[in-house]
């Protein structure tokens, strides 16, 4: 499509990247309010941020030089540079989680112990957000891109500067990163619209919102994978792709995680944002 968005001193600035950025920028505005609502603090916010923000990043470009393993082998300081695309999502978000539960954990230390399922009940939310605009972004960049198709809603990619593949450009292919910007938008109307209401008024359980987005994102993925045109390394079973194998552990382990524990809120009299029990 538009993979370059202006030209600047010589450079280029990427659509891919200012869309990333808008959907990390609209995400966390919308979760700054959400938060101050849980009583949190600043310095809690803006912490928090920084440890899920540089999480997601350092663990999407990881998850990107594992299933490209055999490039980056040749000439890792050229992937290392390449920015404008070259990240996985499923690992970005696993580094993400994990990034949050480190800070929680040395937040809980410091300060008064907050409970982690609500804080992520609220985040899936934001990242659902930003995943819709992220994905505009890879629409414009031409990455993630779909399989021919005949459909009347194929979209041809014909610039040279887009990283569709050279023998693709021009054929019409599964728009596979409107297909997915498509699910993330339904996915955070459900969220915000619905889920996240019933579960403030205690209606379902902290982490109902959490867990079920991941279940969601792993069926609409593990879907979508199939119409996916592009090279996303092997493993294991090329019939399936990486992020396949990924989001059929996710249905396992979230399935029995929502199966064991769980939806309706049962003891409300101990329900609070707070470990201590305490609101």
């Amino acid at each position: 499509m538009h993979p370059i968005l202006f030209r600047l001193s010589g450079g280029v600035v990427a659509t891919y990247s200012v869309l990333v950025a808008l959907g990390y920028v609209v995400g966390v505005a919308w979760l700054r309010r959400r938060l101050e609502a849980h009583h949190a603090k600043p310095e809690e916010i803006w912490g928090l941020f920084a440890a899920v923000i540089a999480g997601a990043l350092l663990g999407g470009k990881l998850g990107f030089f594992i299933v490209e393993r055999e490039q980056f082998l040749r000439d890792p300081l050229a992937m290392i540079r390449m920015w404008n695309t070259g990240w996985v999502f499923w690992s970005g978000l696993l580094l993400a989680l994990l990034a949050g539960l480190a800070y929680q954990w040395w937040h809980n230390r410091h300060y008064r112990a907050r409970a982690y399922l609500p804080v992520a009940d609220e985040c899936v939310a934001a990242l659902a957000i930003g995943h819709v605009i992220g994905r505009l972004g890879c629409f414009m960049e031409g990455c993630c891109y779909g399989r021919p198709t005949l459909l009347p809603w194929g979209v041809s990619f014909t610039s040279p500067a887009c990283s569709v593949a050279p023998e693709l450009r021009g054929v019409p292919l599964h728009p596979t990163q409107l297909y997915e910007a498509a699910g993330e938008a339904l996915a955070a109307w459900l969220l915000i619209g619905w889920l996240l209401p019933r579960i403030r008024a205690g209606k379902f359980r902290y982490g109902t919102a959490f867990f079920g987005y991941l279940l969601y994102y792993s069926v609409m993925r593990f879907l979508i994978e199939f119409l996916r045109g592009d090279d996303r390394g092997a493993f294991l079973w090329p019939i399936l792709s990486p992020s396949q194998w990924t989001s059929l552990f996710a249905v396992l382990v979230v399935g029995v995680v929502l199966w064991k524990r769980g939806v309706r809120e049962r003891d409300l009299a101990h329900r609070s944002l707070f470990t201590d029990g305490r609101p």
